[in-house]
C-alpha cells in the first residue's frame, strides 16, 4: 500500500518588515496577522501540519515565543535565503507537500487552499500557483503555491539568483525543470488587495475585522471583495499601489549578480 505524503503548510514570518515593523504581531482586538491567519489555516483539509518559517534574528524571538505561547511547530534560519529556510523546514517536519503561504496575507481563503490541494494530489505536477507567475486574476493576499519536497530540493541546490533564494519559488515557475500549473480565475479580481504591507492596509484589514466580528476566521474572498465594492474609500489608495514592489530591490540585485 502507498505511503500516503505529508502535506504541509509552511508559511514564512518575520518581524523585520521594512515597509511596516512588526506587521505580522502588530494587534487590535487582541488579534494580529498571524494569530487570524492560523485560524483560518486551521480549516484546510488533507493538512498534517501547520508550521512557521522565521528568521534567527533576534528581534524574531517574539515570533517564536508566539509559537511556543500557541503550540504551534516553527523553524528559524537564514534572513535572505527563504528558500534555504523552506528546504530546511520541510527537511525537519519530512514534508512531502508544501503549501506556501506568507504571513502577510490573513485573509487568504482557505476554500482556495482545498480546491487547490485536491487537484493536485491528483496530478502528477510538481508546482502549483494561482497567482504566479504574474499577471493574475486574484486578488492581492489571496496567493497559493503548492510544490513537492523534490522540487524544493532542486530548487535550493539550483538557484543562483538573490531573487529565486529571497521569493522561494521563481525558479521552480521559470527554470523549465518542472512540470508547473496555474488556476486560473474566470473574473479580473486582480485590483483588490487585502495584503498587509503598509499602514493603510492594516486600516483596512481593521475595517474588515470591526465589520465581521467572530466571522474573521471564515470570511470568503468574495465576501471581502463585496465588503470593500461598498466602502470604495477604504481602498482608494491601492491604486497608488504596485502589486509585489518589494520585488524592485531583489531585482536589482540580481542585475548586479549576473
Amino acid at each position: 500500500m502507498k505511503k500516503k505524503s505529508k502535506l504541509d503548510i509552511i508559511i514564512q514570518a518575520r518581524i523585520g518588515s521594512s515597509r511596516l515593523k512588526g506587521k505580522v504581531l502588530k494587534n487590535y482586538r487582541k488579534l494580529n496577522l498571524l494569530s487570524i491567519l492560523m485560524e483560518r489555516l486551521k480549516k484546510c483539509k488533507n493538512v498534517n501540519d501547520i508550521i512557521i518559517c522565521t528568521t534567527n534574528l533576534k528581534e524574531d524571538n517574539k515570533i517564536a515565543k508566539f509559537c511556543k505561547k500557541k503550540n504551534i511547530k516553527f523553524f528559524r534560519g537564514k534572513k535572505n535565503d527563504v528558500l534555504s529556510r523552506y528546504y530546511h523546514t520541510a527537511k525537519k517536519f519530512r514534508t512531502d507537500i508544501v503549501i506556501r503561504i506568507t504571513s502577510d496575507c490573513p485573509l487568504v481563503d482557505y476554500r482556495i487552499i482545498n480546491t487547490m490541494t485536491e487537484f493536485y494530489l491528483k496530478k502528477k505536477i510538481d508546482y502549483y500557483a494561482n497567482t504566479y507567475p504574474l499577471p493574475t486574476n486574484y486578488p492581492d493576499g489571496m496567493d497559493v503555491e503548492i510544490f513537492n519536497f523534490k522540487t524544493l530540493k532542486v530548487s535550493f541546490i539550483k538557484a543562483k539568483l538573490p531573487s529565486e533564494r529571497e521569493h522561494v519559488t521563481p525558479y521552480m515557475y521559470n527554470s523549465g525543470r518542472f512540470v508547473t500549473m496555474r488556476k486560473k480565475l474566470n473574473r479580473d479580481f486582480s485590483k483588490y488587495r487585502f495584503c498587509i504591507d503598509y499602514q493603510k492596509d492594516f486600516l483596512l484589514l481593521k475595517n474588515i475585522i470591526d465589520s465581521f466580528k467572530n466571522k474573521i476566521y471564515s470570511v470568503s474572498m468574495y465576501q471581502l471583495i463585496k465588503f470593500v465594492k461598498k466602502k470604495k474609500h477604504l481602498i482608494n489608495y491601492q491604486k497608488h499601489i504596485k502589486r509585489n514592489e518589494g520585488w524592485t530591490s531583489v531585482l536589482i540585485k540580481d542585475e548586479k549578480f549576473r
